[in-house]
This record gives structure tokens, C-alpha cells and sequence, in this order.
């Protein structure tokens, strides 16, 4: 998938801080409150009414899962930079809040799933797709994980 080419589908990913990224995704999704910085690929293409799946990198608990999905229904500009306590030496540009957040019954493993996800072209080196924070997957991809959360 282009990088500059737009798209209504997103993938927020939460990795390792000084938590776990799932600890981290959980006290987002809570606060309803995700933490967008200002060195974020892909910042440009959060908008409204964008559909979301929430992806686990790193080490600890739910790793290398897809575990839920949402859509943005606000974004809240951060006029004020302040830094996430996650995520050192991090500003933060803006927050999105969601709306019909699902988390999923089971996560769904990445290495499950792998040969079913289109926006991934080099499967052996699938890490690579998640890096930054926010990553685009096509809608055709997102429908799959979506359709596996039942």
C-alpha cells in the first residue's frame, strides 16, 4: 500500500513503553484518550470517522495480536505539547477519542492470519508493517480481522 495515498482504515499500534503495550492499550481505551505525537507516521491521515484495529507489538501479554477496533470520533487538538508518561521524550500533538469501541472475545495472532492480510507484501518480515505507531491497512484486510473477532 502507497504511503501517500489516503485511506478510511488505520491500525493504532500499542508496544512496550515502560508498561506492556497491552497495559498501555488498556489505559487508553479506558480514558478513551490515544495519544498521537508529533513524529507519528501517518498523523496526517487520522480523521474523523476513520476505522480503527488496535494491533499489540512487543513482548508482553497479547503480543503480536489484533484485539479490538473502534472509529475516531473526535480528535482533540493538544495546544499545550505534553509528553506521555508511557513513552519518554514523547510529545503529544493530539488525542483521538473513539466510538464503538469492540474489544475483541480472543485475539487474533498476526501469524495466524498472516497470508490473509494484503496490506502485508513481505509476510517473513511482518514486523516492519508495525512500526511508528500508526500504520494504513486496506479495507479488504480490515474486513478479514473484523469478520475473525466473532
Amino acid at each position: 500500500m502507497r504511503d501517500n495515498i489516503e485511506t478510511n482504515y488505520l491500525i493504532f499500534i500499542s508496544s512496550d513503553g515502560k508498561k506492556s503495550g497491552f497495559d498501555i492499550f488498556n489505559e487508553r481505551v479506558q480514558e478513551n484518550k490515544w495519544p498521537i505525537y508529533n513524529k507519528t507516521p501517518q498523523f496526517r491521515n487520522v480523521k474523523v470517522g476513520k476505522n480503527v484495529v488496535f494491533y499489540i507489538a512487543g513482548a508482553g501479554e497479547k503480543r503480536q495480536s489484533f484485539i479490538g477496533n473502534a472509529k475516531i470520533k473526535s480528535i482533540i487538538d493538544n495546544r499545550n505539547t505534553t509528553v506521555d508518561t508511557n513513552q519518554e521524550f514523547k510529545k503529544v500533538l493530539f488525542h483521538v477519542e473513539f466510538k464503538e469501541l469492540k474489544i475483541f472475545d480472543k485475539d487474533i495472532k498476526i501469524r495466524d492470519h498472516i497470508d490473509n492480510l494484503y496490506f502485508i507484501e513481505n509476510k517473513e518480515k511482518y514486523g516492519l508493517y508495525f512500526q511508528g505507531g500508526i500504520c494504513k491497512i486496506d479495507q479488504q484486510s480490515f474486513e478479514y480481522i473484523h469478520n475473525k473477532s466473532f
